[in-house]
């Protein structure tokens, strides 16, 4: 039976057995030693290593568990040994190649990783529904909705931080946008809207799995929303009268001015 080990590469733990674990030392050594005998050969072996991490992490992305021999002996073949990568002449002439090398493959990545951002953001547009939140709300029930939409916090978070922009001038509008999206973002109301928000699939077993969550007691008003509630308030109305009487300013303005232009 083989053994198992975790190692740790640049801060990534692997599960790695045995035999893997040996052919692997083995290359990373072979290549300390064949290029600490050229100029920048410490830099070259550290690139190497940086390789093979990165390697390791691809393989693990894509769904990886524990790292083989076979898994090994494909990084090796990709990377290529010492005299494959740089002869004698190639490693004493500076790090030209090696940077032009590692740019490429900076650039390469930075293209797979816009290009999976990019398949991820489309999927998730696809799959969701943007709803406000009628079982968490404070207000219109927007940024628990939003919450939800992206997966990404608590909407107590999302509350607070609209409140701390809005006070220190940062986000003066984001309570006139808080208002539009209120009117104009429906409120998930029905089970399929609730899955739609978070980009579930509407099968039957999943209807029924909202259904319940739907019956269970829900705590609305959660610790520390009352005076949220209260500052969100004050916020929206700090800016709605001044926005009001500008506004009935200029009606009025406009009204003597139409009765002026008349009067001539």
């Amino acid at each position: 039976m083989k053994k198992n080990f975790n190692i740790n590469l640049f801060g990534t733990l692997y599960n790695i057995d045995e035999d893997a674990y040996n052919l692997l030392d083995s290359y990373l050594k072979s290549m300390q030693r064949y290029f600490s005998r050229k100029e920048g050969g410490e830099e070259i072996a550290d690139d190497i290593e940086h390789r093979v991490a990165e390697l390791l992490w691809q393989q693990s992305e894509a769904g990886m568990t524990a790292v083989d021999i076979n898994v090994v002996k494909g990084i090796i073949d990709t990377i290529g040994r010492a005299e494959n990568i740089a002869g004698d002449e190639a490693c004493t002439t500076g790090h030209e190649d090696n940077f032009k090398e590692r740019f490429t493959q900076f650039a390469e990545d930075a293209g797979r990783y816009a290009c999976d951002s990019y398949d991820k953001g489309k999927r998730h547009i696809k799959t969701h529904r943007l709803y406000r939140c009628v079982d968490d709300k404070v207000l219109g029930g927007v940024c628990s909705g939003l919450a939800v939409y992206f997966g990404a916090g608590e909407p107590v978070i999302w509350r607070l931080g609209a409140v701390l922009l809005t006070i220190l001038g940062i986000g003066f509008p984001l309570p006139v946008v808080y208002i539009v999206l209120w009117l104009v973002i429906p409120e998930a109301l029905t089970p399929e809207d609730k899955l739609r928000q978070r980009g579930m699939e509407i099968t039957p077993d999943n209807l029924v799995q909202q259904v319940k969550n739907d019956s269970q007691p829900v705590v609305v008003q959660k610790k520390g929303n009352g005076c949220l509630k209260t500052i969100l308030v004050i916020l929206l109305f700090g800016l709605l009268l001044p926005l009001i009487f500008v506004f009935l300013f200029w009606m009025k303005a406009m009204s003597t001015l139409m009765m002026l232009v008349s009067s001539y």
